[in-house]
């Protein structure tokens, strides 16, 4: 049994979202009324960021040591050896931004193997020049009607052919049009809120050892 699998990043990967505590940290509190209009549905994944990223003033060593402290699922690592062993096809889709997204990853996997060091991992870009930040989006296809930042539905049509079943991995927004063509949703946070409400059948995470021990039990199903 092949699995692909769609994992978010932040608040799923990580213990944080980065790009909202980033803003906190060094962008102008303007930026908050911008997310205000965002969760007002005003504004689109993609035009929240392109207004609030410009907001950002840091030193790249500033940023860097942001980067370096922030946490990650302990679990995480185990799941990764899991899927490699398996040849479960794992795939990071965020609508955060690969520079800090691949630092981390580095860093989280560093004591592993180094065949599961390099995860697919799509998401949008970013590049500090002179203390600013300069953004794109890669993963947005012309025709996205969602208005995603990466269009995940897109990414999920096209990276799921060929798999046994498909499984989708978060805890929010950008994660709601996923949950609702997967095979398998494993959920917190909002995205456990929202299958609820819609009546999408979903597994409920707290971390990795759960998305473990479920993923786990599906060969073994499988096998019976």
């Amino acid at each position: 049994m092949k699995l692909a699998i769609f994992c978010d990043f932040d608040d799923t990967i990580t213990r944080i979202n980065v790009t909202d505590t980033i803003l906190e940290r060094f962008a102008d509190p303007s930026w908050r009324e911008i997310q205000d209009d965002w969760l007002a549905g005003k504004l689109t994944a993609r035009e929240v960021l392109e207004k609030q990223m410009p907001l950002i003033t840091v030193r790249r060593a500033e940023l860097d040591d942001f980067i370096d402290s922030v946490e990650v699922d302990p679990f995480f690592g185990e799941f990764v050896m899991h899927c490699a062993r398996e040849h479960h096809a794992l795939h990071i889709l965020s609508d955060g931004f690969d520079y800090w997204i691949h630092r981390i990853l580095r860093r989280a996997l560093s004591a592993y193997d180094g065949s599961v060091k390099e995860i697919p991992v799509f998401a949008c870009g970013l590049k500090l020049e002179q203390g600013r930040v300069a953004i794109s989006f890669p993963y947005f296809p012309q025709g996205c009607v969602h208005g995603c930042a990466t269009c995940k539905p897109a990414l999920f049509d096209q990276l799921k052919q060929g798999a046994t079943r498909s499984v989708v991995i978060g805890d929010g927004v950008s994660d709601l049009l996923l949950a609702r063509n997967a095979d398998l949703v494993l959920a917190k946070n909002g995205l456990r809120e929202f299958c609820g409400r819609e009546g999408i059948a979903s597994r409920v995470i707290h971390d990795f050892r759960d998305v473990l021990r479920i993923v786990e039990a599906l060969k073994e199903n499988h096998n019976d």
